[in-house]
């Protein structure tokens, strides 16, 4: 079964920043996602926030939730490791 992705504004407009090599990165760790969002060995759920994940590309972190009920991925946040975890 493949989830619908959705970024929000603040994730959509980081990745549209980046490098041409990141940006193609990212993307096909979000194409992973959508095809299976509870895979371990590309996520793992955030210790002490409820129902968020995090999967790493590098030194970026891509800060997600999964709404079963919907069948969607929601990209809170795309940043670098030391920021994107700040104010969650």
């Amino acid at each position: 079964m493949s989830y619908e992705l959705r970024l929000s504004r603040a994730a959509a407009r980081y990745v549209s920043r980046l490098d041409s090599d990141t940006k193609r990165r990212i993307e096909a760790r979000l194409d992973d996602l959508v095809t299976d969002p509870w895979d371990s060995s590309v996520s793992k759920a955030l210790t002490g926030l409820v129902g968020l994940r995090s999967s790493r590309v590098g030194s970026i972190r891509i800060v997600y939730r999964v709404a079963e009920n919907r069948v969607l991925v929601l990209v809170e946040r795309v940043g670098p490791r030391g920021q994107v975890y700040r104010n969650l």
